[in-house]
């Protein structure tokens, strides 16, 4: 209600990662198929309280992150890590399911009813891959097979109808199946796809063969490098705008050019205090350039809906605590103010300009 209030337009996500731990101890989460009925139970309750006054929705936040982070690495809740081989596919199959539920609901009994310009969609992690060489077919072939297995993995079953081809190959039976009627509810099952986008990396064929199978990264088979000419932030990730480019034209072809927000794309930056903070110059070149790319794919025919910048405020970043700050607000967890960045003016004049900004910037530059 304040959102509206304040000419803002509530974008709002059913899940991001806050699963009930009840649910956890009941059935073992995202790895019991219960979990795509109570989803949808949920998903029921949040469309009846709220779609009166919200007409965007995202169902799961980065499925990938849930799967790869929370059963496969252990780096995040639950921590599970004993079964890599098979559970973060299997939890990867249920959140698909519980999107496509989620999405069914909302379409067959709220649309309609909350007028015309509901829509809702999912978001998915996608950065974008590099061959390290562009002349080896091996590692164009690496670069490719990355980018499915990250991207691909939760966007083919809903514009494609089923997981990438690449995985199907190297998985076989750990991959679950989709049956007829699970397949078609799962496709066409968003109105837009929400990128969350944050870097790129550079993919090869790694020289040898993993010496364990069974667990995601040594499955793709892909080795990981970056460029000694791009920046990187505080979290050690490269700093690549192009990157940001390549992977909407990615899309559009992919996925026949549907309709895109970017849901997530920011940088955290070194500031051990309120001056360095308030001067986040790196922040706001990130912005910048990324912005920039983004938005030169229009001209390319991406239907490119619209930006979020991540995030408005310093804020837990999970396993990494309160040390990483993204936020172009700077909050003192202490005092509990906050301060606005550089960044955080800048992107104002950029929203309030509609981007002119950025074309001043690049003539003066």
């Amino acid at each position: 209600d304040e959102l509206i209030a304040n000419d803002i337009e509530p974008f709002v996500t059913l899940y991001h990662w806050d699963l009930p731990q009840s649910l956890e101890y009941q059935y073992g989460g995202w790895l019991g198929p219960q979990i795509v009925r109570d989803f949808s139970h949920y998903a029921r309750v949040c469309f009846e309280a709220f779609g009166d006054r919200v007409t965007k929705w995202i169902t799961v936040n980065e499925p990938w992150t849930v799967a790869i982070h929370g059963y496969d690495e252990g780096s995040k809740a639950p921590g599970r890590y004993q079964k890599s081989s098979t559970e973060p596919y299997i939890v990867g199959h249920h959140l698909l399911l519980a999107h496509a539920k989620a999405v069914n609901i909302y379409r067959s009994e709220f649309a309609e009813r909350h007028g015309a310009g509901g829509v809702i969609g999912i978001a998915n992690s996608g950065d974008y891959r590099y061959p390290l060489d562009p002349e080896n077919e091996a590692d164009v072939e690496a670069a490719n097979r990355a980018m499915e297995w990250q991207l691909g993995w939760f966007s083919d079953p809903i514009w494609r109808g089923d997981y990438p081809t690449s995985m199907r190959v190297m998985l076989r039976d750990r991959l679950p199946r989709f049956t007829e009627e699970e397949r078609a509810e799962v496709m066409g099952s968003a109105d837009f796809l929400g990128l969350n986008h944050y870097s790129s990396a550079l993919a090869s064929l790694p020289k040898k063969e993993p010496t364990i199978f069974g667990e995601y990264w040594a499955d793709m088979n892909v080795n990981y490098s970056s460029d000694p000419e791009w920046k990187t932030n505080c979290m050690g990730w490269s700093i690549v705008p192009e990157g940001g480019r390549d992977i909407l034209v990615w899309i559009q072809e992919r996925y026949d050019n549907p309709p895109i927000y970017i849901t997530e794309n920011g940088s955290c930056e070194d500031e051990p205090d309120l001056d360095s903070a308030l001067h986040d110059y790196g922040r706001r070149d990130y912005l910048k350039g990324y912005i920039k790319a983004f938005g030169d794919t229009l001209d390319e025919g991406v239907d490119l809906r619209g930006y979020f910048a991540w995030s408005l405020m310093d804020n837990f970043e999970w396993g990494f605590g309160f040390r990483p700050r993204f936020g172009i607000v700077r909050v003192d967890y202490d005092a509990l103010q906050r301060h606005p960045k550089l960044s955080a003016r800048w992107y104002s004049d950029t929203i309030r300009t509609n981007g002119r900004n950025l074309v001043k910037e690049e003539a003066t530059d």
